[in-house]
């Protein structure tokens, strides 16, 4: 039987900027790309989303929300976003009420198809959003995160699919974010899920291994309904197979899109003109192919974060243990797909075991909620020694990780209120909940902006906000130049300028203010001499989130004495001593180096 003519759907304006050029692309380029592309004949654009909502927030001033409004003006080609499922654009899951009022948000302001995914493949952190999703009125998609492990198999990626078709999504997407699917496991997956569930199928696929042509191919055979794409100044390599290759390779085949390649090869002509703007935050290594992703599974982003955790916990030279080390840790948690936010956890902790000398001496405590359950069920087994080591005795949740949390949207207009707004628009809320203090800081005006070459270097200050109506657009936001900061001037002793931080603490938002000399944060006091102690030090950078103990307090081995915030994540810090606690050397709100000394034991 003929099959239908493969759709493209052009992934530039998120994926691949998001892959290549760090989520920069300012709304007026995507735009401006849309308005090019509406006569193109693609299936669909991918706009929002990822990286990108976070980005566009704490670096370019801008609100997704209105971004998104804008695309819908410009181009009348459905439009889709990515979410990670219960997640939404975050990093962890948020009750249910964030669900339901983020999707109706981003129906309400253009989006079309609802692409949702869970890092474990757990498909009960998508049933919230797709019972949102049918409410606001936009098609959900489910996607399948593809992985390499024991616990993987094509049989049993079918079967996520068949449960997604039962929970009511309306299509399906099989996604290969570190190009590891080939054309054997291409061609059985999709041939099954149309099988199994009789629902469009589309395939997702990097290129950084040089397997995605052949997956493509394969897949398009056997009856792929779409492939996602990108214009070839922002494809290959880490990003997606290019979309004018794809074009040309399926011309004269049965499923030769149906799209004009004038109108894309146009299209890809201004995104070329426009890159030159964005060189400063353009890796030309991210359009190289990398076979070695093939043995560590870990897509460009996260070994960003790899390298980013090795060189903070001072572990840079020992990369051959940490990536062994990063296996063995997957393993002991069941096999995670090594995707965004569970892939930063296993990486961290393996990176804490290799830094520390000793195996889970030092615990994140996302590490300790992704053994209780929180993070969902993992794709295999974990291992009990390991996970008796992590949360001891208490007993992981067997439910929904949505189940166990308390709706969260009235807590937040109350935080709001106790800082001076009054009144927020629901969008503002959600950005609230997702990422305080981006949120604040756009709103009032004081956000740090990147510039352009092309743009304004220097824009007038905005005036705080002191509460009153926020629902309206706010003003410009302060501007930085894009590249690297220009040199400090020289430290004057006498003065001690301050910088504030706004510390989110078991959900609650407390403004700090760290006193320091040269405009550097000031370094921690020296643990004093006691005969017989020892300094429990910190074993990275970071802020100190909380110290829990007190002058006076009998300590065991083990035992948490302080709360440090690094890279997103709380890390619970041991005493590596048993004794009376002597001295404490930092406060809450403070930041502190590798090697710091945060607590004295004797």
């Amino acid at each position: 039987m003929a099959m239908a003519a493969v759709g493209l759907i052009e992934s530039a304006l998120r994926q691949g900027q998001q892959t290549l050029v760090s989520s920069r692309l300012r709304t007026r380029h995507l735009v401006e790309l849309a308005e090019a592309l509406q006569e193109s004949g693609l299936a669909g654009l991918d706009v929002f989303g990822g990286a990108t909502f976070q980005v566009a927030l704490e670096h370019l001033g801008e609100d997704p929300f209105d971004r998104l409004r804008q695309l819908r003006q410009a181009t009348t080609i459905p439009l889709s976003g990515l979410l990670r499922g219960q997640s939404l654009v975050g990093q962890r899951p948020v009750a249910d009420d964030v669900v339901e009022l983020f999707v109706a948000r981003v129906a309400a302001a253009g989006l079309d198809v609802l692409r949702c995914f869970d890092p474990l493949n757990d498909t009960r952190n998508l049933a919230s959003v797709a019972r949102a999703a049918a409410r606001a009125g936009c098609q959900a998609e489910g996607v399948i995160v593809y992985t390499k492990s024991p616990v993987h198999t094509d049989q049993a990626f079918i079967g996520v699919g068949s449960e997604l078709a039962r929970m009511g999504f309306k299509s399906l997407c099989l996604f290969d974010p570190a190009g590891l699917l080939g054309a054997g496991s291409a061609r059985a997956i999709v041939s099954g899920l149309r099988e199994a569930t009789s629902l469009p199928v589309s395939l997702h696929c990097a290129t950084i291994t040089g397997q995605a042509a052949f997956a493509y191919l394969a897949g398009t055979e056997a009856g792929a309904a779409a492939l996602d794409v990108c214009l070839s100044p922002l494809g290959g390599g880490a990003a997606l197979p290019s979309t004018e290759g794809v074009v040309a390779a399926l011309a004269g085949t049965e499923r030769e899109p149906e799209v004009d390649s004038q109108v894309i090869l146009a299209a890809a002509d201004r995104l070329d003109a426009i890159l030159p703007l964005y060189q400063l935050v353009a890796d030309p290594s991210g359009w190289q192919l990398d076979s070695g992703t093939l043995r560590t599974q870990l897509a460009p982003s996260v070994q960003q974060h790899l390298a980013w955790e090795c060189q903070l916990q001072g572990v840079s030279d020992r990369m051959p243990e940490v990536m062994a080390e990063i296996g063995r840790v997957r393993e002991e948690m069941g096999f995670p797909p090594l995707i965004s936010p569970v892939a930063e956890v296993v990486v961290t902790q393996a990176v804490a075991n290799v830094a520390s000398g000793e195996r889970y001496l030092i615990v994140a405590q996302d590490v300790k909620d992704y053994f209780l359950g929180l993070f969902g069920s993992p794709p295999g087994p974990t291992d009990p020694e390991v996970q008796h080591l992590v949360i001891a005795n208490e007993e992981p949740i067997t439910v929904r990780p949505g189940d166990v949390l308390e709706p969260m949207l009235e807590d937040a207009r109350r935080r709001l209120g106790r800082q001076g707004m009054a009144q927020v628009s629901d969008e503002l809320l959600l950005e609230f909940v997702l990422f305080p203090e981006a949120a604040v800081a756009l709103a009032r005006g004081e956000a740090h902006v990147e510039r352009l070459d092309d743009e304004p270097q220097e824009v007038p200050e905005a005036e705080p906000v002191d509460g009153g109506d926020l629902s309206e657009p706010v003003g410009d936001a302060a501007a930085v130049p894009l590249g690297p900061p220009p040199e400090p001037a020289p430290a004057v002793e006498e003065e001690a300028p301050a910088r504030e931080f706004s510390v989110e603490v078991d959900g609650e938002v407390f403004e700090v203010r760290v006193t320091a000399r040269g405009g550097f944060a000031a370094p921690a006091m020296a643990a004093p001499s006691v005969h017989g102690g020892g300094a429990v030090r910190a074993p990275m950078q970071g802020l100190v989130a909380k110290v829990t103990v007190q002058v006076g307090d009998h300590v065991e081995v083990g035992q948490t004495v302080a709360v440090l915030e690094a890279m997103k994540m709380q890390n619970d810090i041991p005493a590596d001593v048993s004794g009376v606690v002597q001295a404490i050397n930092v406060q809450a709100g403070q930041v502190v180096s590798r090697g710091d000394p945060l607590v004295t034991v004797a």
